[in-house]
């Protein structure tokens, strides 16, 4: 068993360059999709266009949402969707329990809780009805989905937001999702053999703040979630670029 990492989409939340931040992670026969941004299927097709397989939205049998901005999540309903409509195959939701609070009354309410059938009869839904939900345990605790272990821990942004560290078959990879600048949280990520941090404008972490970090954990870092400005070929630590595969 060995661990992959896909990379679906690097960009931020306003990039017109990029799909937005997002990833797919395998192991055996398990594959973890981490946030469903918008244009969804888009970038999973175009994964086969940059070296790997073609996926479809049917390829998705797990999701975790990190948090619940948009860029994050705005797939997600295209997904179910089409998983209920078209091929009836059931998605399990991962999240932790503060942004489950919020995913379904707050951000797909409004546009899925009310079906209509063939006779124009009007049923009422429940995010339950189109996914299996998972809440995640408290932080610290680790878990499986399918091969993979997941740890989780929060990050400081916005919005509840969970950093994840995932790990099969004696390789890690860990994931800052949305944060500002942490020297904890990096050095949580730096137990794993592939950092994944992010770095962009606002309440974000700043790349100035990145390369003071100490060098053997920046080799073993990944830039994503940048914005379009940022000199990808110039960065003084690596980015990560749309269709990479690394199996740490």
């Amino acid at each position: 068993m060995s661990l992959s990492v896909r990379v679906v989409g690097v960009g931020d939340a306003f990039t017109s360059q990029y799909y937005n931040a997002c990833l797919l992670v395998e192991a055996d026969d398990t594959r973890l999709l981490i946030d469903a941004p918008p244009a969804l299927a888009r970038a999973l097709r175009d994964l086969g266009d940059r070296g790997g397989p073609v996926l479809g939205l049917d390829d998705v049998d797990h999701v975790l949402i990190t948090h619940l901005h948009g860029d994050h999540m705005g797939g997600l309903e295209q997904l179910l969707f089409w998983r209920r409509f078209v091929t009836r195959k059931r998605t399990t939701v991962h999240a932790i329990p503060a942004v489950l609070a919020g995913l379904w009354e707050h951000r797909l309410r409004g546009g899925m809780d009310v079906l209509m059938d063939a006779d124009g009869a009007r049923h009422p839904l429940t995010l339950e009805d189109y996914a299996d939900v998972r809440p995640m345990p408290a932080a610290g605790d680790s878990f499986t989905v399918g091969a993979l272990t997941l740890e989780w821990r929060p990050t400081v942004h916005h919005i509840p937001t969970s950093a994840l560290r995932v790990s099969a078959g004696g390789r890690s990879m860990g994931y800052s999702a949305d944060t500002a600048f942490d020297p904890s949280l990096i050095a949580w990520l730096a137990r794993s053999d592939l950092l994944l941090h992010e770095t962009n404008y606002g309440t974000h972490t700043p790349l100035e703040k990145l390369v003071t970090v100490e060098s053997a954990v920046r080799d073993r870092m990944r830039l994503i979630h940048y914005s379009d400005h940022h000199d990808v070929d110039a960065s003084p630590i690596v980015c990560a670029r749309e269709g990479d595969r690394y199996e740490p």
